[in-house]
């Protein structure tokens, strides 16, 4: 086939689907979220990312106005791609057919094929379509999950550990968009084992977000009232809300700053609330922001009431036993500062100053490895930062200090050799004295201090249907860390192979490799560093039968080893997914087999969820898994979503701990979703 019809084909293909399916689940989608959370060793709330490609795709982006910041939304283009899209519509003209993107420098078959479902030429009647844009959207829905089996928290016994609520989690999105700029979200939740009540300082549910976007206006182009994220630079100083690491895209490692945008996660800790703006003079940005909110925290009590302190800042954001109760709304947090920026041609540069400020100190810890946590309750932070894309090239850099205390520094170059050939080099230096509560920058820690790398990363498309990946990440920490009481180091290296023999058949292979030095388990009075290893061995495989049967494989071998002690793992599953076009049915569903020598050796993987959810479980010890997802369309504005999951453990009489822990072999959860849109 042709490329002309190649493109013409998937033009059309996803006209089909559009027009018939705006609803649907989009595999797409799933599979980007899970190559952004597959590095993830933790669950965290992806809806917000999820809502956010979905509107896209639903409401998407004309090739003719789109702007780079709205292409970077789409977290698969580069900064360079983006560039090259923008710079081709200015040299030649308004686009006027769809296969132009093929002669887009570093667009290639597999991007394109990506991009279409986003993007639409509104002068094009091929793919001119009648609901888009929409004058007006209302969006509602609701969410109710729990677990199925009785934990020992809800039965009584230590109050302080004993869960107040039931044991149902509850979530209710409500959405408006007015077509013109302006948007409004309320999100509510309450967690499984949190009180839904109201009286004595309770208002039903446990958790509250909401906010008003204004975007679009000339001078002042974003305007947000309530809950927002900020995100500038490299998230050396202020990135809130969800942040991306290291991954099998080399791509990803550079991140594009969105700004300013309005909060709509679950996740109750990283982000601001107040008000903020960005005001626009001609190459110029101005953003300055005020937020206020009232966090959880330990609390210290001293001799007087002055001389109350913080001990620990709590951002798990649950409240169902009566000692996290003690935590809630006891500290408040202000937080005010601007961020003033220029762009030109594909050079922006920047500069930020804000202050963080506590209502009482944060006490200094007197554990040895954390002698240089912050301490005191006002925390300023400055930072420069710069990107600049030059033909095929993408320069970056940020420098923050943390007034009083230390420095950290990121840069970095990607380029593209060949139109098949793409690397990036980037550096890092976070001092052990530097402090920033807003930071989410690239780690191999758990946050943007006491560490230095060098990341090296590689990606070749051989052919067509071939693509090689490789990165490598050398890493050391000055100071000394959690079970680790020396200056220590540690290399990081991942390489994958993908092989797409046609549309309906996708192979990969990935190894990867961590090495890092931890306190060997001898009890002796000086605690000795021994280099622990893990290694995983992945293998995928993923075929369509037909246009509505799609069937997915992995194999997963792990081996953990720490000095002279080992363990291993492996993990076995089976996807298939029914999605008939424009059907009322679909669906998907898993069936998992592990066997892991312990903790140490335990595996994770990206699962499919209700809409907007998604979980990514450890699977450890030994046992089988499966879930099953289905969703039934009532008409064009009504939507029902069910999932029932269940773990069984082989050799196992309780599982978990603690409040959570449940007697019998077996864990099942159910969840149930509704969402009504109106147009």
């Amino acid at each position: 086939m042709s490329s002309r019809a190649f493109i013409l084909c998937l033009g059309m293909s996803f006209l089909i689907s559009r027009a018939s399916a705006q609803t649907e689940s989009d595999p797409l989608i799933e599979t980007l979220l899970e190559t952004i959370a597959e590095n993830k060793e933790q669950d965290n709330d992806y809806s917000e990312l999820s809502e956010r490609l979905y509107f896209i795709r639903e409401n998407p982006y004309d090739l003719n106005t789109v702007t780079a910041e709205q292409l970077n939304d789409l977290v698969f283009i580069s900064p360079i791609q983006a560039a090259n899209l923008i710079r081709y519509r200015r040299e030649n003209g308004d686009f006027t057919d769809i296969q132009e993107l093929q002669l887009i420098d570093l667009f290639d078959w597999s991007l394109i094929e990506r991009l279409l479902p986003f993007v639409f030429i509104a002068k094009h009647a091929l793919l001119e379509r009648r609901d888009v844009p929409e004058s007006s959207r209302l969006e509602w829905m609701t969410t109710y999950g729990r677990i199925l089996e009785s934990q020992k928290g809800y039965e009584g016994g230590d109050s302080m550990r004993h869960y107040e609520g039931a044991a149902y989690r509850l979530v209710s999105r409500l959405r408006y968009y007015s077509g013109n700029g302006i948007s409004a979200g309320l999100t509510m939740e309450k967690d499984a084992g949190e009180s839904f009540s109201f009286g004595s300082g309770r208002y039903g549910f446990d958790f509250y977000s909401a906010n008003v976007f204004l975007k679009g206006g000339r001078t002042v182009k974003k305007l947000v009232i309530g809950d927002y994220s900020l995100q500038f630079g490299q998230g050396v100083a202020l990135w809130s809300g969800l942040g991306f690491g290291k991954g099998a895209s080399i791509s990803g490692i550079a991140k594009v700053q969105s700004g300013l945008k309005p909060y709509s996660s679950t996740n109750e800790s990283g982000f601001f609330r107040g008000i903020a703006a960005t005001v626009g003079l001609r190459k110029f940005e101005f953003t300055p922001f005020v937020s206020f909110r009232k966090i959880d925290a330990a609390l210290i009590a001293g001799d007087s009431l002055q001389s109350t302190s913080i001990s620990s800042i709590a951002e798990s954001g649950l409240h169902r036993t009566a000692s996290e109760l003690s935590k809630k709304g006891s500290e408040s947090q202000l937080s005010f500062g601007a961020a003033l920026q220029y762009e030109n041609k594909g050079f922006r540069a920047g500069t930020l100053l804000y202050q963080t400020h506590f209502s009482r100190p944060l006490q200094q810890s007197e554990t040895l490895y954390r002698k240089f946590d912050f301490a005191g309750s006002d925390l300023i932070n400055g930072s420069l930062y710069y990107n600049y894309t030059w033909k095929n090239t993408y320069s970056f850099a940020e420098l923050s200090h943390s007034f009083g205390t230390g420095l950290a520094m990121i840069g970095g170059l990607m380029g593209s050799l060949s139109k098949q050939v793409s690397a990036i080099v980037l550096y890092r230096n976070y001092q052990p004295d530097y402090h920033s509560f807003n930071s989410q920058s690239i780690t191999e820690g758990t946050g943007v201090f006491n560490e230095r790398g060098l990341y090296a990363g590689l990606h070749i498309r051989l052919n067509s249907s071939m693509e090689w990946s490789f990165y490598t990440d050398w890493f050391k920490f000055p100071w000394m860390r959690y079970r680790v009481d020396a200056p220590s180091q540690g290399k990081e290296v991942l390489t994958q192979a993908v092989w797409s023999p046609s549309r309906q058949t996708k192979l990969s292979l990935r190894f990867r490799s961590v090495s890092k030095q931890q306190n060997d388990d001898m009890k002796n009075a000086v605690n000795y560093l021994v280099v622990v290893g893990k290694t995983n061995y992945r293998f995928d495989l993923s075929y369509k039968i037909g246009r509505s049967w799609t069937l997915r494989n992995r194999a997963e071998l792990t081996r953990f080893q720490k000095d002279n002690e080992a363990q291993s793992g492996i993990l076995l599953y089976q996807d298939v997914i029914f999605k008939p076009l424009g059907a009322r049915l679909s669906g998907n569903c898993r069936i998992a087999l592990f066997n892991t020598g312990g903790f140490d050796s335990r595996l994770y993987a990206f699962e499919n969820d209700v809409l907007y959810s998604y979980a990514i479980p450890a699977y450890q010890d030994s046992g089988l898994r499966y879930y099953l997802n289905g969703r039934y369309r009532v008409g064009k504005a009504i939507d029902f979503w069910l999932r029932y999951a269940m773990t069984v453990y082989s050799g196992k009489e309780e599982i978990g701990s603690g409040p959570d822990l449940i007697s019998g072999r077996s864990k099942s959860d159910i969840k149930f979703q509704i969402r009504y849109v109106m147009k």
